[in-house]
């Protein structure tokens, strides 16, 4: 067994050191304070060939909220900014679902990474953000090898060993030898990179494009968070800076198979071999509000961000995220939305409408390490799809938020609807051979040739209920089973074992525990994994006080506990149960 009191020896600990808190994270004030160009230059300028800098970003105007973060005041937004801060964390549905509390972001750029531990139960820093500088040269293998040293310098920094975000543009992919305008290829690639990097040095590293980031940043801690911004919208996100990166988010959810990007990208691109004297080098400098330029740079913006929302359609709230050295130009935030007027117009009909937010920097490493739990919480969930269409004898009971996650997995284009084809799709991607038309059918309950979520979570809880043992990684899925009335072939008892993924006792014990289950067939049988999520973690030990592994309750359907017992012994295991089995049946 494992125990997790001060006596037995083995306590139930993080497993790296205790960090101290910094509320905002000392690098942002509550307005951005602007360098002077010449400033901002040297700021973001390369150095000296083949050498590598790094300093602690500190600025003591600290933040203390993220509110200050999203570049808004309390009172409220002048025009060309997003409103107050809303009171939840945005689009992120459920923060208890999450597998970690904390995430190293990273941001990468092509002069410079930027990194700080994130607590993304609020948005905070969790240490002093810190930058290591570095330049490249014209041989792609030794920049991505510059690159790589820039990552493992930045997680050796804050001694990190657990989930890892990598946001990259697509500048820095092109100095690393990967080429080409879809996001999904750049992040395939260059993640594979990332992950080889830091295999053995970190328990799991997810890369995305910085658009998604920043986008993430917005939608959950940012100005955008409150749900009158994106609830039953369509929202276009655009990333302002040498490359103008777009994404999706429909109710919400971001659209997956968005071609945005891939259509305009080289649109851009071409658009700016205009104006060479905007880029010195590799570096892109657009012109400051007030010189003669900037009108037609702001043109440029408009109409280009004004095509990208034409082909998206029905756009209700286009939110534009200064990045990179543009979030540096003083006044942008006010002297950009005016020159707008093709985007304004294309969002009219629908009275939407047009926003540029104030560039706070930080925004993107908070973005990506949200991204990175959140990309692994996917991963965990999805793995239950697998099990359910395998048949397995042992299936996951989820949260609400945790069967939407998956839904939305295989609804990539984010309309609400399952096709066949998408079915077909997610299906070949998990490696599972099924009989698509014969799945549909089984799903499809009005037969209208789609699966909306509320037929597809009908079918998961009916395959859930079928299944000898249930798994669980959601607080709330345990106590839905509880108070729900029990499934045909089940009686009132409910057996809760608790296990954890390091105690080898479980494990010697999960093939008992089975036999168990086919035993006593009108018992429910319930195993929960205690540190899979941030909310099984605080049921366990706040709400079951659980101190030793493997640990046994049993409950009548309401939430009445009967017995609990701590241990792998088989003996103690049948006489507790059969007890309560005796006692149910007098």
């Amino acid at each position: 067994m494992v125990a997790f009191a001060a006596q037995a020896g083995c306590r139930l600990r993080e497993s790296r050191r205790v960090r101290r808190s910094h509320t905002g994270g000392g690098i942002f004030s509550t307005r951005m304070q602007k360098p002077h160009r010449s400033t901002a230059r040297c700021r973001y300028g390369a150095i000296a060939a083949g050498a590598v800098a790094s300093e602690v970003v500190n600025n003591p105007e600290t933040l203390a909220s993220p509110i200050a973060a999203s570049g808004m005041s309390q009172e409220g937004a002048k025009k060309g900014s997003i409103g107050v801060l809303g009171s939840g964390l945005g689009i992120l549905s459920s923060v208890s679902d999450l597998p970690k509390t904390e995430a190293l972001g990273i941001e990468l750029r092509a002069s410079a990474a930027l990194a700080a531990p994130v607590r993304v139960v609020d948005g905070h820093f969790l240490e002093e953000p810190f930058r290591v500088r570095h330049e490249f040269s014209e041989d792609t293998e030794e920049n991505a090898a510059t690159v790589n040293n820039t990552i493992r310098q930045l997680v050796q920094h804050f001694n990190w060993k657990g989930v890892v975000g990598i946001s990259v543009t697509i500048e820095i992919s092109k100095q690393m030898g990967i080429f080409g305008e879809d996001f999904l290829k750049l992040e395939r690639e260059t993640g594979r990179m990332f992950a080889k990097t830091l295999r053995g040095k970190a328990s799991f590293c997810h890369t995305v494009i910085h658009t998604d980031a920043a986008a993430y940043n917005e939608l959950v801690f940012g100005a955008c968070a409150d749900e009158a911004h994106w609830r039953r919208k369509l929202v276009l996100a655009c990333t302002l800076g040498k490359h103008i990166g777009a994404v999706l988010f429909s109710d919400g959810h971001r659209v997956r198979n968005s071609p945005l990007n891939a259509i305009f990208t080289s649109q851009w691109q071409a658009n700016l071999a205009a104006y060479p004297h905007w880029t010195v080098g590799t570096k892109f400098t657009p012109p400051d509000p007030g010189c003669s330029d900037f009108k037609e740079w702001a043109s440029l913006v408009d109409g280009h961000v004004s095509e990208i929302a034409k082909v998206a359609s029905s756009i209700d709230r286009i939110v534009i995220i200064p990045t990179g050295r543009t979030a540096g130009i003083e006044g942008l935030t006010e002297a950009l939305p005016p020159f707008l007027e093709r985007t304004r117009e294309v969002v009219s009909e629908r009275s939407g409408e047009v926003f540029v937010l104030e560039p706070r920097e930080g925004a993107v490493v908070r973005g990506v390490a949200l991204c990175s739990l959140v990309e692994l919480e996917t991963i965990q969930v999805v793995r239950s799809l697998e099990n359910v269409l395998h048949g397995d004898q042992a299936l996951h009971s989820l949260s609400e938020p945790q069967l939407q996650m998956i839904f939305d997995k295989i609804d990539v284009n984010a309309d609400g609807d399952i096709e066949p084809q998408e079915m077909c799709e997610a299906l070949s991607l998990l490696g599972i051979e099924r009989d698509t038309d014969a799945l549909i059918t089984e799903l499809d309950t009005t037969r209208d040739g789609s699966i909306d979520f509320a037929e597809f979570r009908a079918w998961w809880r009916k395959e859930v209920n079928q299944a000898r043992i249930v798994l669980i990684t959601s607080a709330d899925a345990f106590r839905r089973i509880l108070q729900k009335r029990p499934p045909e072939g089940f009686g009132e008892l409910v057996l809760l074992e608790v296990t954890f993924s390091f105690c080898r006792s479980c494990r010697a014990f999960a093939s008992k525990f089975k036999r168990y289950a086919e035993r006593y067939k009108d018992v429910r049988f319930i195993q929960l994994m205690g540190n899979s999520t941030i909310g099984a973690m605080e049921l366990c030990t706040k709400e079951l006080g659980v101190k030793v592994s493997p640990a046994f309750f049993v409950f009548r359907r309401g939430g009445e506990l009967l017995a609990s017992w701590t241990g792998a012994n088989t003996k103690k295991f049948e006489e507790e149960l059969e007890g309560c089995v005796q006692a149910e049946a007098d």
